[in-house]
């Protein structure tokens, strides 16, 4: 069966991104209170998905902090990480 969502789409309170980390596809969730807090994010979702993409490179070096740590897929993101 194929995943039809998008690499990223909003969720109920956060974004979810499919990220390409090496060879493989690596699922995040990045909180609604991550982007709001720590990246001036709006209150709706495409507020949440633009913010993810304006700060796709800083949220994507977290990820890969947290595998190289071993954590478990998916990877969640929360304003504490930053």
């Amino acid at each position: 069966m194929n995943d039809v969502r998008p690499p990223v789409y909003a969720g109920h309170d956060s974004v979810i991104v499919r990220m390409p980390i090496g060879r493989r596809l690596v699922r995040a969730i990045i909180t609604r209170e991550a982007l709001e807090t720590r990246f001036a994010a709006g209150h709706s979702q495409q507020d949440w998905v633009d913010a993810y993409h304006a700060h796709a490179q800083a949220i994507e070096a977290v990820v890969q902090d947290k595998l190289s740590k071993a954590c478990p897929e998916p990877i969640l993101i929360s304003k504490y990480d930053f």
